[in-house]
């Protein structure tokens, strides 16, 4: 067998053991999904000496809407990287734990803490020494809301988020490396 035949060989039963490394996003969401747990943190951590790979779930719980549409709410925060870095995201699923889509966040402590009645409910810290936050509810009352402002400083600045169905597309590509 020649050395660069014998290369091809090794590369190709090689390759899955390193794909086997990454946590499984998908997975993950449907464990936690069909566990049905509202307000526990699931932790699944695939993590290296040099890199980072951990991902945090916690199901908020179920929103109903108006026209009797069942939402399943998860916040997601997914550490990588050497730095590591952070990725969170709001993620809805109807009520047959299929992915309707999810809003990606600007920082990972700006995931809503709980439900409360068909809202969303996030607290912003803005001051600690004061011990001063920030306190917003965005309604799912009449189904997703394609976009919302959430507040972060005490002044009214903060992010618009929106919207998404954006997740199934970046887990093929980390599926894939």
């Amino acid at each position: 067998m020649s050395f660069l035949k014998l290369n091809r060989v090794l590369l190709f039963l090689l390759l899955p053991l390193f794909s086997l490394g990454q946590v499984n996003h998908k997975k993950a969401y449907q464990l936690i999904l069909q566990k049905d747990q509202v307000g526990k943190k699931y932790t699944f951590d695939k993590s290296q000496p040099k890199d980072y790979d951990r991902l945090e779930l916690v199901y908020l719980g179920r929103i109903k809407t108006s026209r009797g549409r069942v939402l399943k709410i998860v916040t997601s925060r997914w550490y990588w990287g050497l730095a590591p870095r952070a990725t969170s995201r709001i993620v809805v699923f109807n009520q047959d734990n299929q992915y309707l889509g999810d809003y990606y966040l600007t920082m990972t402590y700006e995931v809503p803490q709980k439900i409360e009645g068909s809202s969303l409910a996030f607290k912003i810290v803005t001051d600690t020494s004061r011990h001063l936050a920030l306190i917003t509810k965005i309604s799912f009352k009449n189904g997703i809301p394609e976009k919302f402002f959430l507040p972060s400083e005490a002044d009214g600045s903060g992010h618009i988020y929106v919207f998404a169905p954006n997740l199934d597309t970046m887990l093929r590509l980390t599926e894939r490396l």
